[in-house]
């Protein structure tokens, strides 16, 4: 494995852990929020609420570490 895949590896594996660090407790706060607190019963209009939410945090998340690894600050 060549140092540019030595990169892209540990930047992937930093994606993906950063993910589930922050959308497993989005989405269920989300879904208490929607469900419990806003009283709604449509699963779709759920599911798109929520899909809009999570993909916004995604791209910020996203971006913000590509930043950090094209700067060399990870």
């Amino acid at each position: 494995m060549n140092k540019t895949e030595k990169v892209a590896l540990r930047e992937s594996i930093i994606i993906v852990l950063m993910g589930a660090v922050i959308n497993f407790p989005l989405q269920t706060y989300l879904l208490w929020l929607t469900i419990d607190n806003w009283k709604w019963a449509d699963p779709l209009k759920i599911s798109i609420f929520i899909q809009i939410i999570i993909t916004v945090v995604a791209l910020l998340r996203v971006y913000a570490i590509r930043m950090r690894f094209q700067r060399g600050k990870f």
